[in-house]
């Protein structure tokens, strides 16, 4: 009996396994299709992405000069973010989408010291300069933005090249430590209604920098890109658990209401009109001040405009002098000051950072500790002085990876308006930037209406 079951087994397993094969053989193109498919829809719009952004897209760097004293707060540089949202390029028809790769144009907001003299710059496409200057100049009139000459030009190219000059470097990716919807400290934070208890966030950065020698350099990049107009729609789900996040229920049958002319305070149930649950008890939902207050911070900054947004850090020091707890600890304590423990901060991406191999050998895949570090300083100084963003096609990751280090763990994250003015901002008063900081001695005026001018279009335009 137990042979005769066996060979029945045998033969249904042969006879199912004889099925599979020949639906196999028969439907190879289609299993072949799908997976094919979408590889090689992914890898073209890799391809036509990285024309668009390598060969079509042209920046230029400018650098913003700060005057001598600024009488602003960051809400003017976000009102700056307002202007250059309005920037935003989309795709509109199917040739510009499928043939012409169009992505959003990214600006690149950078803070830089050269042995402890900080510079401010921005980077944006060509087309875009009268633009940008005019955001600017609009609520910072007293600023200068000209162009430069790129100074990453003038640094290693690569490490073969770093290493020569008898440098060594530390970098890393700055990300958020939480959702999105939640925001980091902002700079109405550090505002208060006495001048001596006010405090300018870009005084951390400045204080830092200012403490490099010689020839240190360490820099600070953001890069924002106008997010979807709709990105408040993603976080709905969020904002409407963080309203019903705590339901309490009042176990009492019978409520008194004080009579006419009495003095008294109703019930929290009763203020707020509750319902009732399951056994016909009077229920309301229970908030504390502090999920009160997280409430209000999420609707305020889901209210306002997003930019994608991804920043990065580098440092670099001859060998001589260099002392990766600079960066690792100094850089990480001046973003230490965004952080609200009830909302969010912004942490050092550790899969990107740039670690020593005694750090990396305990991290997976626990081998070749060195040559994994060297490939991710590789990565990090390339996607510094290229400006590169993030791969949105899945075979852009894998055709922009090394066996070493795979391009799988950089992050972008959406911040809004004034998250990111808070975080960069020309530097005010309150900042103290003489000693830091090449400044404007004077203001440039153009010259009075109505001046007479002799000549022809040709002439004036010899005298531009």
């Amino acid at each position: 009996m137990f042979s005769d079951f066996l060979q029945f087994l045998v033969h249904f397993l042969t006879s199912i396994g004889s099925f599979a094969w020949d639906f196999l053989a028969l439907s190879w193109w289609l299993w072949a299709f799908a997976i094919l498919a979408p590889m090689a829809h992914s890898l073209w719009f890799f391809w036509r992405k990285s024309i668009y952004k390598h060969e079509e897209t042209q920046f230029i760097l400018m650098e913003i000069r700060i005057p001598r004293e600024i009488k602003k707060n960051p809400r003017a540089m976000e009102q700056v973010l307002a202007s250059v949202y309005m920037f935003r390029n989309t795709p509109n028809t199917l040739a510009e989408k499928w043939w012409d790769g169009e992505v959003t144009r990214w600006i690149t907001f950078e803070i830089v010291s050269f042995g402890g003299e900080t510079h401010f710059y921005a980077r944006a496409y060509w087309r875009q300069k009268a633009l940008l200057q005019s955001a600017f100049l609009s609520y910072y009139p007293d600023l200068e933005i000209v162009e430069v000459d790129d100074y990453a030009d003038k640094m290693p190219a690569n490490m073969g090249e770093l290493y020569k000059r008898g440098y060594d470097m530390w970098g890393t990716d700055i990300i958020l430590k939480h959702e999105a919807a939640y925001p980091i400290k902002t700079y109405e934070d550090f505002e208060a209604q006495a001048e001596e208890k006010e405090y300018d966030t870009m005084a951390s950065f400045l204080e830092l920098f200012s403490s490099l020698k010689k020839e240190e350099i360490v820099a600070v990049q953001i890069l924002i890109a106008p997010a979807d107009p709709n990105w408040r729609e993603r976080w709905e789900k969020l904002l409407d658990d963080l309203k019903n996040k705590k339901e309490g229920v009042k176990m009492s049958t019978k409520t008194s209401f004080p009579k006419e002319g009495a003095i008294g305070i109703l019930p929290m149930f009763e203020i707020n009109k509750p319902g009732k649950d399951d056994f016909g008890l009077l229920k309301t939902a229970f908030r504390t001040p502090g999920e009160t207050d997280i409430l209000k911070a999420v609707g305020r900054n889901l209210s306002k405009p997003a930019f994608e947004t991804m920043m990065r850090m580098i440092y670099l020091s001859p060998k001589s002098i260099f002392h990766d707890s600079f960066p690792r600890r100094g850089i990480r304590g001046v973003f230490n000051q965004f952080s609200a423990l009830d909302l969010n901060s912004l942490v050092f991406n550790d899969r990107t950072s740039v670690s020593q191999p005694r750090v990396t050998f305990f991290y997976f895949p626990w081998i070749f500790p060195v040559i994994r570090s060297e490939y991710k300083k590789a990565r990090v100084l390339h996607n510094y002085l290229h400006r590169e963003i993030l791969e949105e096609e899945f075979m852009g990751k894998v055709m922009t990876s090394a066996f070493f280090n795979w391009n799988f763990k950089a992050k972008n994250f959406d911040m809004n308006t004034e998250c990111l003015a808070t975080v960069f901002h020309p530097p005010g008063y309150l900042a103290l930037t003489g000693p830091h900081i090449k400044r404007v001695e004077s203001r440039k005026g153009g010259p009075p209406a109505g001046l007479a001018i002799f000549g022809g279009e040709e002439n004036v335009e010899k005298l531009q």
